[in-house]
């Protein structure tokens, strides 16, 4: 043997530099420690071969500590019995043969249980509870347990129909997720073929074929990463806008329902909580409130699907559940958020509103409206008694009435908008100490109908929901350059209020800068922006102070969204110049001492940043002197000046001398 061994060793190095070529395997470093394991194999093999077993553990281990795959080690045992095939006597050769198979099937078992031990399934944090998920893992793990005990007693072989994973796809959720992106079908089919891969790996497994298992297995593992990357991008894909996925899915799921139930629970003193205590109070409901429904969620998920909004409010959709379980859900929904609310003593009072209404066939709904009813509900839910059944059908045609009435308001309000039919009015800002002084005018919007002015407030949020608030703010721009030769006579400041999506508008920036360059120059323009909106859109704030110059203020100050050490750094680089406390805290002042200390204390905070204080809604002069003493420098209100038009401003300030 000794003679063919140098000839061994050149065909090991040949074979091992292809592989290394052709599979990328570094065998620089390793191959020396590889071919003296190979020679002590041979020597003892020579004198008398060692059992299978502990040959198999010795180059098993060589070969997993230098990370060399399985196929190589199997083609240089095959080398090797080749060269000592053609060595011996061929009285031997069988004896070779057999002793080479069984040594390669034992080393395969190894690498198997191996493999099993290292590839534990990975799950995203953010969906490991979610049932797919839970389930396909459930099912590797039971796999790899009966791998690594060898046991496959400890993993149940069924068809991929019995499987919980189907099941579990014919649940709402997903249903939704897996709509979502057509491809419910290629979902079960990867199971179908994991399931026939694993049965197949089972066989082999017990047969003990070990070395066709653990290349069977290889694939099973790529099949079922394959499965569970397709599972994450489905819930990844839903939860870019979950509120507008889950309500696609209603759309599509009403008419194949025999009966169906959708919910809003709205935390009903949100507001109040976001104005009266830390914003990070107002999270905790949220947060708190959210689990208790995931609670109830995860107990119900074969007739139910749950999604959260943005600020205290949260959606269900109930698939042919009875009337009487929806309302066991609830109940067990209140009991769940009692016992968390017991074990959280310092949170403040608050209340979850629920509002349920029946969909029954024949019902037939556009797209958009499945929002409407979230809105109908939640207007319901202001002046009724929780929880609010409305499940007769004389409750389902008010419904569709007020939708109808809803739609209305919508094409008058778009006709309004194409039409031109905006108006804009001011209302004075005046130092507090003088209400007669004026220090700037809020530019706030009227849609005109014949002699009639209709206030913002009726129509604000209804163009936000209908993504119309974009051209409300060209209109309104539009009308301030065409009063702009009147404007400049009597005001030098001027509030305006934008929205986040607009500013994102390159058109809409560039006539907004054009407009204070050009026909507005010499009028400061202050681009008011809710606290809510300020913080989520800090990156393009900063980018249109820097490029452009705007100068911002914080509108309604105060309900809770703010982030102190945002608002410093704002101030510091001068983005912002104003804070304008929301009106809500003048209104409650009177009866509350908490709210008069927030608003002296929020006071000193302007002062200390360098910012100017205005406050809103101040409507008689006891509220007046009371700011003022609080250090409050600008007042807005009824009492200051109520909204009017330009030429009645312009003929107001004539009248008292200012011009």
């Amino acid at each position: 043997m000794k003679k063919h061994y140098s000839i061994l060793i050149k065909k090991l190095q040949k074979f091992h530099k292809h592989n290394a070529l052709m599979h990328n395997y570094n065998l620089k470093f390793s191959e020396d420690a590889i071919l003296d394991e190979i020679e002590k194999f041979i020597k003892t093999f020579e004198i008398a071969p060692c059992s299978i077993e502990t040959a198999a553990d010795k180059l098993c281990k060589i070969f997993v500590k230098h990370d060399i795959p399985f196929a190589i080690l199997s083609d240089d045992l095959e080398i090797i019995k080749d060269t000592l095939i053609s060595t011996v006597e061929p009285k031997r050769v069988e004896e070779i043969n057999n002793y080479f198979a069984e040594l390669k099937n034992s080393i395969a078992f190894k690498f198997l249980i191996m493999a099993a031990k290292r590839h534990e399934p990975i799950i995203s944090g953010s969906y490991k509870e979610k049932i797919l998920y839970k389930i396909h893992a459930e099912w590797q793990e039971n796999l790899r347990n009966a791998i690594i005990e060898n046991d496959m007693s400890k993993f149940p072989i069924y068809d991929s129909i019995s499987c919980p994973f189907i099941a579990a796809l014919n649940y709402p959720e997903s249903k939704m997720v897996c709509n979502e992106l057509n491809i419910c079908e290629y979902l079960r089919s990867t199971h179908t073929k994991l399931h026939e891969l694993a049965a197949t790996f089972a066989y082999l497994l017990t047969q003990k074929h070990y070395k066709s298992a653990y290349i069977l297995y290889n694939e099973i593992r790529e099949y079922s990463e394959r499965l569970m990357n397709l599972i994450g991008v489905l819930y990844f894909n839903a939860q870019l806008d979950r509120t507008k996925t889950f309500k696609r899915y209603i759309h599509k799921a009403i008419p194949t329902q025999k009966q169906s139930y959708i919910a809003v629970f709205d935390i009903y003193s949100m507001k109040h909580i976001n104005t009266f205590y830390n914003p990070k109070v107002g999270d905790m409901v949220i947060e708190m409130v959210d689990q208790s429904l995931k609670q109830v969620y995860s107990d119900n998920q074969e007739f139910m699907v749950y999604t959260r909004g943005v600020g205290g409010d949260y959606y269900l959709f109930f698939e042919d559940f009875l009337l009487e379980d929806v309302k066991t859900v609830i109940d067990e929904f209140n009991k769940d958020l009692q016992n968390r609310i017991q074990n959280c003593p310092s949170l403040p009072v608050f209340s979850v509103k629920q509002g349920v209404i029946e969909i029954t066939p024949p019902f037939t709904l556009e797209n958009d409206e499945i929002r409407t009813i979230f809105i109908y509900l939640k207007e319901k839910l202001k002046n009724s008694e929780s929880p609010l059944f409305l499940t007769s059908e004389s409750a389902q045609k008010d419904m569709l009435h007020w939708i109808n009435n809803h739609y209305k308001h919508i094409t008058y309000l778009k006709k309004m908008l194409d039409n031109g039919n905006i108006e804009i009015f001011l209302q004075p800002i005046s130092r507090i100490h003088n209400p007669d002084n004026i220090h700037a005018f809020e530019v706030l919007a009227r849609i005109k109908e014949n002699d009639k002015y209709i206030p913002a407030g009726a129509f604000i949020d209804l163009l936000i929901d209908m993504k119309l608030i974009g051209r409300l703010d060209h209109l309104i721009l539009d009308k301030i350059i065409h009063y702009k030769d009147l404007i400049s006579i009597f005001a030098t400041k001027l509030f305006i209020n934008v929205s986040a999506d607009t500013l994102l508008e390159k058109d809409y920036v560039k006539k907004l800068i054009d407009a204070i360059r050009g026909p507005l120059i010499g009028t400061e323009i202050i681009v008011e922006l809710t606290e809510q909106v300020l913080l989520e859109n800090l990156g393009l704030i900063v980018k249109l102070h820097k490029e452009h110059g705007l100068i911002f203020a914080i509108d309604d100050f105060g309900t809770g969204y703010s982030s102190l050490q945002t608002v410093i750094k704002l101030a510091e680089d001068g983005i912002i110049q104003y804070l304008k406390f929301d009106g809500s805290l003048t209104r409650t002042m009177e009866h509350s001492e908490s709210t008069r200390r927030i608003i002296h204390i929020a006071s000193k905070m302007s002062h200390s940043l360098g910012l100017e204080s205005i406050i809103e809604c101040v409507e008689t002069e006891k509220q007046r002197r009371e700011l003022e003493e609080f250090g409050i420098e600008y007042a807005q209100g009824y009492f200051i000046g109520r909204p009017q038009s330009v030429e009645a401003w312009h003929l107001n300030r004539k009248e008292k001398g200012y011009i």
